[in-house]
């Protein structure tokens, strides 16, 4: 299945138009989870409001299929 990946704020919403394969709901949030890690990482010294923000993983009809805040696993 295709998954999308969209970035949503109270303010403010970034559609993942390319979306990626997965096999199952397993391999979708291990894709968000590093997705979010390499949006860290390339934020890193930018302030950014991460509790502002969370993703939100689609399927290709619209459908959450599970959504992560985005200070999960800060610490």
């Amino acid at each position: 299945m295709r998954c999308y990946f969209n970035l949503i704020s109270d303010e403010e919403t970034m559609l993942d138009d390319e979306g990626v394969e997965v096999r199952d709901l397993d391999q979708a949030w291990a894709q968000a989870l590093k997705a979010i890690a390499e949006l860290r990482q390339e934020a890193e010294g930018d302030f950014i409001e991460w509790d502002r923000w969370r993703l939100d993983a689609t399927d290709s009809m619209g459908k959450v299929l599970f959504s992560i805040k985005l200070t999960y696993g800060l610490h």
